[in-house]
């Protein structure tokens, strides 16, 4: 089950957590206690409740579902009592953020298009390069052993540089952290230019080439 509210997407399947388009990490118990209050909602759990879920036979204090709390609001971009985490005084907590389910289905195709050459982007990470450690290599001289890296999850694909010679380029742009892609972006690895498609319905207007 995937569910989005503000920047937020939440795949509760696969344990992940994107904001703004990016991963966000999570602690197992953070990770939990969000799972908890977006299946809850919107009523509120007890505080007793919540540490039985996450520290089952264990005797913890509400500092330690404090600090918790604490994580997941980081996480999230909430403030330190509001946003999508509520806090219900002498109680416990409540999600009260608007949610939208994402309705399941097939993930579209993603593939980097290089003339002829069409190499999917698996799920999960997958780094770039010309070593042999790398799923996607791209013979030339100006990509770097390890060069870049793509993940790709929850419909989504970010693309981050792992420190190359020559850099990795969208649509012209250098880039360093990471980047959502879109269908039809121009990636640059060192010299050796790809096209980033979601369809291979169109072929690209520029022919990739080492």
């Amino acid at each position: 089950m995937k569910l989005r509210f503000g920047d937020c997407l939440v795949d509760l399947s696969t344990r992940e957590l994107w904001r703004d388009g990016r991963p966000v990490p999570l602690s197992p118990q953070a990770f939990l206690l969000l799972e908890l209050l977006a299946r809850s909602r919107p009523r509120a759990m007890r505080h007793g409740e919540l540490r039985d879920a996450l520290w089952p036979e264990t005797h913890t204090s509400r500092a330690s579902l404090a600090r918790v709390v604490c994580e997941l609001r980081r996480a999230l971009g909430d403030p330190a009592r509001g946003g999508a985490v509520r806090t219900v005084p002498r109680f416990g907590y409540a999600f009260s953020a608007p949610v939208a389910a994402v309705p399941e289905g097939p993930s579209p195709p993603a593939v980097l298009l290089a003339g002829s050459l069409e190499l999917p982007v698996p799920e999960g990470e997958t780094l770039v390069g010309r070593g042999p450690e790398c799923a996607l290599r791209l013979v030339s001289p100006q990509v770097s052993r390890v060069h870049a890296r793509l993940s790709r999850s929850a419909g989504r694909v970010l693309l981050e540089d792992r420190g190359s010679r020559n850099g990795t380029w969208v649509n012209g742009m250098r880039i360093g952290g990471p980047v959502a892609l879109s269908d039809g972006d121009e990636l640059t690895f060192g010299s050796y230019r790809v096209v980033f498609r979601t369809t291979t319905a169109e072929a690209p207007t520029r022919s990739p080439s080492a």
